[in-house]
């Protein structure tokens, strides 16, 4: 009697298995595209600002501090003794973090320092380059009709930063 009850829900799983496996799928809903990034998008820019020229004849010394994505300020040549300034970190969990605004602090307090030992600014070149594009789409089922899902596209550009500026003094 037991064999007979478990043969006949073996053939009806298997009927029913059947009749699922060859059912038409369901038409996938198609995820709406998103419209090709606009070539400006992916163009760089680049700013310069300059102080008006000097006679001719008269000869200067140069220094350069150039500011990479905020996380790193090169001085070139050395400037008493320091050829790079980097943030602060404070150690959060297992990763050090830079600390916001400690790069800038510092990068104001060598442009005041050298503008008090009569450094002119000269130049200052700014460039913002993008790097790469993400773009993704989520789809959300709203509360009133599951049938029809709502869907939000996010576009991420990421982009590389630099500052660059340009400091002189006459020489004697």
């Amino acid at each position: 009697m037991k064999y007979t009850v478990l043969l006949a829900v073996l053939l009806l799983l298997q009927s029913a298995a059947y009749a699922q496996a060859t059912a038409p799928p369901k038409a996938a809903r198609p995820v709406p595209a998103f419209p090709a990034l606009p070539e400006t998008a992916m163009q760089p820019t680049a700013t310069v600002t300059r102080a008006p020229g000097t006679p001719a004849g008269t000869r200067f010394q140069y220094q350069l501090l150039k500011i990479t994505d905020g996380q790193l300020a090169i001085l070139a040549p050395a400037w008493r003794g320091i050829t790079k300034l980097e943030p602060e970190r404070v150690q959060k969990g297992l990763w050090r973090e830079a600390v916001p605004g400690s790069l800038d602090s510092k990068v104001m307090d060598v442009l005041n320092e050298l503008s008090a030992e009569g450094w002119e600014l000269l130049e200052v070149y700014n460039l913002s380059q993008p790097v790469s594009a993400k773009q993704s789409v989520e789809t959300s089922l709203t509360f009133n009709d599951p049938n029809r899902p709502t869907y939000s596209g996010t576009t991420s550009i990421t982009t590389y930063t630099e500052t660059r500026y340009l400091l002189r003094r006459a020489l004697p």
